[in-house]
């Protein structure tokens, strides 16, 4: 009876995917084939329940949103909503996109956010490294106004995309960023910080950038305490 009840709990989940309760529905299957149940069940044991409060549902597919102003977008979060691409290279490149837009439906959660931006550490951090960056790749050719803006600037994105290029960018800012993506913005660098911290290397994440790491971990804490009561 208990391997009856095993194998039909096993069956429904399969049948229903879901990340800790929120359906997942895929309009549109993975061009490759990805072991798409052990991702949700490997994202269930790193992120925490009270974590995802602010999302109801992830859908695969193919959405126009992917292909506007020339951009390989994979994912996006918006109105309670997790959009992902159905063209995935591999389960590694699933699992970066589904962690990535968690964490900004995670700073969209105002006890969160409150603690990623409520003392300003983690935009100071930024910023600085925006100041450092913009002496190393742009001396005075291109406004210093737009790297002391945190938040996200088509322009400025398009600078960093198409005309620095995140190759060259990879190589001169190894020593600032964990990565070319998280000089986008300020809540690109808490996301790309957090996807980090659990698929990535933790402790380069904290060399490079001890106080978002700091945050990163009193959100964790914040999360699991948040039902011991």
């Amino acid at each position: 009876m208990i391997e009856y009840i095993r194998e039909s709990i096993k069956r429904f989940s399969e049948q229903h995917p879901h990340v800790h309760g929120k359906p997942v529905h895929i309009l549109k299957p993975f061009t490759e084939d990805i072991n798409f149940n052990s991702i949700l069940k490997s994202i269930e044991s790193m992120i925490p329940e009270s974590l995802t409060g602010n999302f109801e549902v992830i859908y695969v597919g193919d959405f126009s949103k992917f292909h506007k102003n020339d951009r390989a977008l994979n994912a996006f979060f918006k109105d309670g909503a997790i959009y992902i691409t159905n063209k995935q290279e591999s389960g590694a490149d699933l699992i970066d996109d589904i962690v990535h837009e968690i964490a900004h439906s995670i700073e969209k959660t105002p006890e969160y956010n409150d603690i990623i931006y409520g003392d300003n550490t983690v935009e100071s951090e930024f910023l600085a490294k925006r100041r450092t960056l913009s002496h190393i790749v742009d001396k005075p050719t291109y406004g210093i106004l737009k790297y002391l803006n945190p938040n996200y600037n088509v322009s400025f994105d398009d600078h960093l995309y198409k005309d620095l290029g995140y190759d060259y960018l990879r190589v001169l800012t190894s020593n600032l960023f964990y990565s070319p993506y998280a000089i986008t913005s300020l809540k690109e660098y808490w996301a790309n910080g957090f996807e980090n911290y659990l698929l990535g290397d933790k402790q380069k994440l904290k060399d490079l950038s001890p106080m978002l790491y700091n945050v990163i971990v009193e959100v964790f804490e914040q999360g699991e305490n948040k039902y011991e009561y």
